[in-house]
């Protein structure tokens, strides 16, 4: 919270407490002339409420200033010695108050009473009652007021605390996923580098490069949790490239993504987990190869991503624990929760793997 924070909410918390005296003083006020008047001690109603406002406004805002200020100093020594010192306080702030009142009365109605001295005798012992009853009050509200704070500050602690956890735990959930996923990726990849560096040098070192540009956007996806999808589109033409060099035209491939969806984030690899798979088990075990198509597009609220293949197909039920799409499904739960699905279903004669999360637009730069 910065300085200027600080300063707006004490500023409101301490207009929130005179505002708080101000109301009981007014309170205490109609209260006195309501009694005078229903006595018939006061002819006038105008005026007693006025004397009644002095008094009362006069001896709140000093009870106001000064009590809590004395419970401060007061504090660690028990409550028994706070209200043993806090008592001849406030009979004295009554004293003094009273002088103050007589004396803003008589200057200002000077009709009201026979004389100053006459005032005095007789506000004393009202005055006296108004500060202990209004010491009293506003110190027990205050006090439970405060504990009350103490309390909700101590649960939002503790609510903080379990959300930073619980954050923390899914980081670190996240992190054992995708550190599953890229030696995988990886591996498949080295492979293919080394069948061409016998049979083509130049393609080999072309596919380096391309490993290489894959490897940096891993390490760097690892550290941001969403990415373009625009990137991760180059990185899935950079793997379908690496593997033409290994499977040359028993692999065709196309991409037809809209360009409101090229402008989302999606959790890194996604879409080339999506078509390692595709290729890993549809295309390069058939010695006539096939082909896959990436496809996405944005409807509504969600961004819908598909990859699909002509191979032979599989089902939910297929997927072993530790599966690349297993692994990526559970990726997906941790990050989304239930507002991300993945499906397999037979579609054109193939099979279509379907991504559907959040379409969450790529902030400005």
């Amino acid at each position: 919270m910065s300085v200027g924070d600080g300063l707006r909410r004490l500023c409101t918390t301490e207009r929130a407490y005179w505002l708080r005296v101000a109301a009981v003083s007014l309170t205490t006020a109609i209260v006195l002339t309501a009694l005078f008047v229903a006595s018939g001690q006061s002819s006038s109603i105008a005026m007693t409420l006025r004397h009644a406002l002095v008094h009362s406004l006069i001896m709140a805002g000093l009870a106001a200033s000064s009590v809590p200020w004395l419970r401060r100093r007061l504090e660690p020594l028990g409550a028994t010695a706070q209200w043993a010192v806090t008592l001849p306080f406030v009979l004295t702030l009554a004293a003094f108050g009273s002088l103050l009142a007589c004396g803003v009365i008589v200057m200002v109605d000077p009709g009201s009473h026979a004389n100053f001295w006459e005032c005095f005798r007789l506000a004393l012992p009202i005055n006296a009652v108004i500060t202990l009853t209004i010491c009293t009050a506003m110190t027990l509200y205050e006090s439970q007021r405060r504990r009350l704070a103490a309390v909700t500050l101590e649960l939002r602690t503790r609510e903080l605390e379990r959300e930073r956890d619980r954050k923390m735990a899914l980081q670190a959930r996240l992190a054992s996923l995708e550190s599953r996923l890229q030696p995988h990726f990886l591996f498949n990849t080295l492979n293919a580098i080394s069948a061409l560096i016998q049979e083509d040098p130049d393609q080999a070192e072309r596919t380096v490069e391309r490993l290489a540009a894959l490897l940096r956007f891993s390490l760097d996806a690892a550290e941001r949790g969403l990415v373009p999808l625009a990137h991760e589109l180059k990185i899935v033409s950079d793997y379908l490239e690496i593997e033409h060099t290994r499977l040359g035209e028993r692999l065709a491939w196309r991409v037809d993504v809209t360009p409101e969806a090229v402008a989302c984030e999606v959790p890194p690899l996604a879409v080339e987990t999506l078509v390692e798979n595709s290729v890993k088990h549809a295309i390069a075990p058939r010695p006539s190869g096939g082909s896959v198509r990436v496809q996405g597009a944005v409807a509504g609220d969600r961004l819908v991503l598909s990859v699909w293949d002509d191979g032979p197909g599989f089902t939910d039920a297929a997927l072993a624990p530790g599966h690349g799409l297993d692994s990526l499904r559970q990726r997906l739960a941790a990050r989304f929760g239930d507002d991300a699905a993945l499906t397999i279903a037979r579609r054109d004669g193939g099979t279509r793997v379907t991504l559907s999360l959040p379409a969450t637009v790529v902030p400005a730069r």
